[in-house]
This record gives structure tokens, C-alpha cells and sequence, in this order.
């Protein structure tokens, strides 16, 4: 879809983008156009911690100022998993099209999106991030190390154990299921 477009740097919180790939891992016989884009997206990703993403950068959870085609008035969402909605028109699904254009963009940046496999291209604006809600349970944080040293590096092997290691840690080695999930290529 964008072959021919100078795509926007996007960055992704690690617990983002952790939950998304396993989203992705458990609806793997539902593909479509929505799951290639979002892949296609968590591909390209810079991956950085939850506490060092900068402010001006789109994650789920935060408050996001936006224009469609650069027309109309500004709309204002926050940026939520389908099972986290609560407030039907003040928040918009991470998994929608729209959603997932947005994730990890800046303040400024475009990103083109198709809402149908043969609809328009449309192009959404961040215009602000106003502020992002806290989860109402901190997760534990890691210490361990990021074996790349590169966290731009998205190389085939490198986005491979990008995704073992979310699926590791979302089933443990103990969960039958994540044997089965991790064994498959």
C-alpha cells in the first residue's frame, strides 16, 4: 500500500508493542488488510521503554489532536485497545485502520491509511498529544538487556526474536500455548 510513500519514523512503547503482537499472534487465521497494516507497521517500529517515549509521540492511552486529509476541524480521540472502550466518540481502537496509522507518530507527522483493502488513501495529521492516562496497575519492569544493541534494527532475525521474546513474555514457557505459538515460523 505504501511502496511509493516516504513513510514517517514511527516509535512504540515496548508494553505496546509487546500486547500488540500477541494480539496479532492469537488472531493469526483472521488476516486481512487491517492485520497486514498493523504488522507492517510494528515492523518498522523504533521500540523504545514505556517512561523514556516522548511526550509528542502517539501511544495507546493518550489523548490525540488529528485532522483527515488535512480538511474539516480537528478531532480529538484517546488511543485505546477494543476491550479497553468505555466512552463510545472520545475514544478510538488501536486496531481500527485509523488507530493504527496513528501509533508512534510525532506533533507534525503524516501517515497515509486505507479504511477498505480498495478504499482511498487518506492521510492523517497529528496535530497534539495532550497528555497520556496511567495504567491502574504498573507492570514490572525488566532488567534485562536489549540483546540487539540496536533499537533500530529490524532486521528479519532481529524482528524475529523482537516477537519471540513478546511472546515469551506475554505466555511463559510454562503455558502449553506458548510452546505451540513460539514453535511455528
Amino acid at each position: 500500500m505504501h511502496e511509493h510513500m516516504q513513510l514517517p519514523q514511527i516509535t512504540i512503547a515496548t508494553d505496546d508493542y509487546n500486547r500488540l503482537i500477541s494480539a496479532t499472534a492469537l488472531k493469526r487465521r483472521h488476516r486481512g488488510p487491517h492485520h497486514d497494516f498493523l504488522m507492517s507497521e510494528l515492523r518498522r517500529a523504533s521500540l523504545c521503554h514505556p517512561d523514556a517515549l516522548p511526550d509528542d509521540v502517539v501511544s495507546t492511552n493518550a489523548k490525540i489532536t488529528y485532522r483527515i486529509n488535512g480538511r474539516g476541524t480537528p478531532m480529538s480521540h484517546v488511543l485505546v485497545y477494543p476491550e479497553d472502550l468505555l466512552w463510545p466518540g472520545a475514544e478510538l481502537s488501536v486496531l481500527t485502520p485509523l488507530g493504527t496509522a496513528l501509533l508512534g507518530l510525532r506533533v507534525g507527522d503524516r501517515m497515509p491509511f486505507r479504511t477498505g483493502p480498495n478504499g482511498p488513501v487518506h492521510e492523517v495529521v497529528v496535530e497534539d498529544v495532550q497528555f497520556r492516562l496511567l495504567p491502574d496497575e504498573e507492570e514490572p519492569t525488566r532488567t534485562t538487556a536489549d540483546q540487539s544493541g540496536d533499537e533500530h534494527d529490524n532486521s528479519r532475525d532481529d524482528l524475529e526474536r523482537r516477537l519471540d521474546d513478546a511472546l515469551m513474555e506475554t505466555f511463559p514457557a510454562s503455558d502449553p500455548v506458548s510452546v505451540i505459538i513460539c514453535r511455528r515460523s
